[in-house]
């Protein structure tokens, strides 16, 4: 018995065959639509995430030229966000706009003046398959705008930077006392035998060196990548590199009285206290040739820039000395040795050596003798090419006031 199907549908009949092929080809048109449609949108989802990675480049690359300058500098911020943006291939004009804010006219960090706001528009992206929906059109264009801040921040408590990946840092047997700050190591090796170490942070580039014997408190060594030089982000040192001060009209300075003076601002080819009670005023002090103390030596608000002559640097006896307020163009900066002078810093420490602000010495290895503590201050910040501590050192590093330092740096906050 037969259940009536050629009546439901007919098999044979050329009618429904007719009436089918319309719908299958509606059906197909649009799936070809939607598929279509999904092809687009991914190749605009994929060109947005592009944009906004090239958004987030030209927001750093602003702030971190601010890092190099007092805040706010539109036309600084301007020029590197600029050149950010077009290295990542998004450059002004035509479909695409580049704009740059500092200090950002809106938002959450309108009016700081060291943030960076980027916001990059291109329209009349491609279209495809949706030019059959209308879009892409000159009355319906494709656009896509991203926006990014970035901020500069003094939030970076590195108090010590060894920039050599060649040499052996020698900790050996010393006590380190850094709980607010950080020590960045990028060293082949890092000597710890016996020694204990209390840091914010402790990241070695290479290699580290530790036995039972050794106590790392608060954070334990972890391995990083290598660190830049942070001159570059502390206004005062990038200011002393480009601006190098006159060498010219040096005196020598030889004191061998007991009795107190005082020495002044200036150049020196020779400086040198063996037995005296000295202090140094207020100012610069451009060093030609060596600097030498076995006496008593103080003051507060010092530069001290060592020339590709100058040095070596030898502060023993006792010693007290600190950097500029923060302001000014030396403003922290307590020591500025070029780059490329690589006579050794001798902070030996055999009676008292208590110094606050930025040793920069990037080609220098410091050598840290005795049994005395070896206190440094507030602001206080080491960049050296190595560091040696010999003789049972203790090395008290008291960390960024507050948490905050003079070494600046970048960061995305929008």
């Amino acid at each position: 018995m037969r259940l009536g199907l050629d009546w439901i549908w007919p098999v044979n009949s050329q009618a429904a065959r007719g009436q089918v092929l319309p719908f299958i080809a509606l059906t197909l048109v649009a799936l070809l639509g939607f598929a279509g449609a999904a092809v687009d949108v991914g190749y605009w989802d994929y060109a947005e995430r592009q944009q906004q990675n090239a958004t987030d480049a030209a927001a750093l690359g602003g702030a971190q030229q601010l890092g190099h300058y007092s805040c706010p500098n539109s036309s600084v911020a301007t020029t590197a966000a600029d050149l950010d943006a077009t290295a990542n291939g998004f450059t002004d004009g035509g479909n695409v706009t580049v704009t740059v804010q500092n200090p950002p006219g809106s938002g959450p960090y309108a009016g700081n003046a060291c943030a960076v706001d980027v916001q990059i528009t291109k329209t009349n992206l491609p279209a495809f398959f949706t030019r059959l929906f209308g879009f892409g059109s000159t009355q319906n264009p494709v656009k896509i705008s991203t926006d990014a801040v970035a901020l500069v921040t003094g939030n970076n408590p590195g108090c010590l930077y060894l920039l050599d990946q060649s040499a052996t840092a020698n900790l050996n047997g010393d006590v380190m006392l850094a709980p607010g700050c950080a020590v960045y190591a990028n060293s082949a090796h890092v000597e710890t035998l016996a020694s204990v170490i209390t840091v914010k942070k402790f990241g070695y580039a290479h290699a580290l060196d530790e036995n039972l014997l050794t106590l790392f408190l608060g954070a334990h060594p972890q391995q990083m990548y290598p660190v830049a030089d942070p001159c570059g982000e502390i206004t005062s040192c990038a200011y002393l590199a480009g601006n190098p001060p006159a060498q010219s009209g040096c005196q020598s300075f030889v004191y061998t009285s007991v009795l107190p003076t005082y020495v002044y601002p200036g150049c020196y080819s020779d400086f040198e206290n063996a037995v005296g009670i000295v202090t140094m005023k207020p100012g610069q002090y451009v060093f030609t040739g060596p600097v030498f103390n076995t006496g008593v030596l103080a003051g507060d608000g010092v530069t001290m820039y060592v020339t590709s002559s100058g040095g070596p640097v030898t502060l023993d006896g006792s010693v007290a000395l600190t950097a500029p307020p923060t302001s000014g163009t030396n403003a922290g900066v307590l020591l500025y040795q070029v780059p490329g002078n690589s006579n050794t810093l001798h902070l030996n420490a055999s009676v008292n050596l208590n110094l606050a602000g930025l040793v920069y010495a990037p080609s220098a290895t410091a050598e840290m003798l005795g049994q005395a503590n070896i206190t440094f201050g507030k602001y206080m910040v080491f960049v050296l090419d190595n560091l040696k501590l010999l003789g049972n050192a203790t090395l008290t590093l008291q960390g960024p006031s507050n948490g905050m330092s003079f070494v600046k740096n970048a960061v995305l906050v929008q």
